[in-house]
């Protein structure tokens, strides 16, 4: 499991060549995300993203970190439609909402630039949300974008730093989830989850430590969240059906 670019041609944002630039909604908006079956999530996003998909460690550069699983097929985001919307009433992981938005680091520089992706097919210059105005200065929209861009990058590491420390507790396992597609019995792997057994043999003080920092309750978001990937099954279970229905409609088209 991998969470893929979604990124075609990210460039930094410049005032002067991207002053004309606008971004309208697409047709297909999150086109983009379809081609993934996992997305890295922020620790502070679990208690809604525990709603929806099951919520697991991956082994990444920085050590640890968080990622919801999208679908159960290599390459497929179940909560992608056929018309490129995002499932109605699902949660939307900040990972994609902030697209075609990034922050960069520069090599060894550390001062952060925000790239858009040129690929992205609401960007034009007539109508929707302009990135600047006539004199080149930047948008209150475009200002409250970087914000985000900046609240979500500094809750990734907060996040990174507690699946890091959940690791040095000695926490995380290997991790497999059982579930059930078409009678048969089926499971996910490559990913670690938080060991029950280890979590309750935990001292008094540093379980106060986890619930001072907040992060106690992540935990058992983790946890319960694992019981979404029945939810997943039948969602691929739906989608393969769609798949079929189309297939045998196909013919009668022609």
């Amino acid at each position: 499991m991998k969470t893929l670019l979604i990124y075609d041609d990210p460039v930094p944002l410049n005032r002067d060549q991207h002053r004309q630039l606008r971004l309208a909604p697409a047709p297909g908006l999150f086109g983009f995300a379809r081609g993934t079956n996992s997305v890295l999530i922020a620790g502070a996003e679990l208690p809604l993203a525990a709603l929806d998909f099951p919520c697991v460690f991956i082994t990444t550069d920085g050590g640890h970190s968080l990622a919801a699983l999208v679908g159960l097929r290599d390459h497929e985001n179940l909560f992608v439609q056929a018309d490129g919307s995002w499932a109605r009433g699902a949660y939307l992981p900040a990972f994609f909402r902030r697209y075609p938005f990034v922050l960069s680091e520069a090599g060894g520089d550390p001062t952060l630039t925000v790239c858009i992706d040129r690929g992205c097919a609401g960007l034009n210059t007539e109508k929707g949300e302009a990135l600047f105005d006539a004199e080149g200065r930047e948008t209150p929209w475009l200002e409250e974008i970087k914000r985000f861009l900046v609240g979500f990058r500094q809750e990734m590491r907060v996040s990174r730093d507690f699946a890091n420390h959940l690791a040095a507790l000695g926490l995380l396992q290997d991790g497999a989830i059982e579930y059930s597609r078409d009678g048969q019995s089926a499971a996910l792997r490559g990913f670690k989850t938080v060991s029950e057994a280890r979590l309750r043999a935990l001292d008094g003080a540093t379980l106060s430590d986890l619930a001072t920092r907040g992060w106690l309750g992540w935990i058992y978001a983790h946890l319960l969240s694992i019981n979404q990937v029945q939810r997943l099954a039948l969602r691929l279970d739906e989608r393969r059906a769609l798949d079929e229905a189309e297939r045998e409609a196909a013919p009668a088209m022609h």
